[in-house]
């Protein structure tokens, strides 16, 4: 199990605090390769008046020893472009974002992400099936670096949710 922080953002823009009805786990990855740029850099970037007012959020960032809640499960985040494709991407969905900074690792990371998106299908009774990239509501290449195969395909991505989730079954 690895460490979760709770570090909730303010009511603003980006957090509006409206409730959704949680279906859907949308996969990230954070586009931000820079040094430096784990899960603690992008949940102080969640707190700037650029966020604030672009306005963007999401639920979690995971890095490869850290996961940051920014915004509680049932409340509506802006990550997934609503309106602009398929609706529902904001209304219904978790938003997780997998740190891919240079100075990161990018598998453990990615392998955290696997861990929470199971914990929260189990949480939340989101079938297999609901865990989806954001590139399904918008069209946006995201997760890229999933997509690119990095560290591994989609489908190991998936294949690892769906062991966390049978040995948690088991015990």
């Amino acid at each position: 199990m690895i460490k979760t922080t709770t570090d909730l953002l303010p009511k603003a823009k980006n957090r509006p605090g409206t409730a959704i009805s949680v279906k859907y786990i949308t996969i990230h990855n954070t586009g931000n390769a820079t040094q430096g740029a784990n899960a603690a850099f992008h949940a102080r970037y969640l707190k700037t008046s650029t966020a604030i007012n672009a306005p963007v959020s999401w639920h979690y960032t995971v890095d490869e020893s850290n996961i940051y809640q920014h915004l509680p499960d049932n409340e509506l985040g802006w990550h997934a472009g609503d309106g602009t494709r398929v609706p529902g991407g904001n209304t219904q969905s978790i938003g997780i974002e997998i740190c891919m900074n240079s100075d990161g690792n990018l598998l453990r990371a990615t392998d955290n992400a696997a861990w929470l998106t199971a914990s929260l299908c189990k949480k939340h009774n989101i079938p297999m099936e609901n865990i989806v990239q954001h590139f399904r509501w918008t069209q946006k290449n995201c997760p890229q670096m999933l997509r690119s195969g990095k560290p591994y395909v989609w489908g190991v991505f998936l294949d690892k949710v769906r062991g966390f989730l049978e040995s948690a079954s088991e015990t």
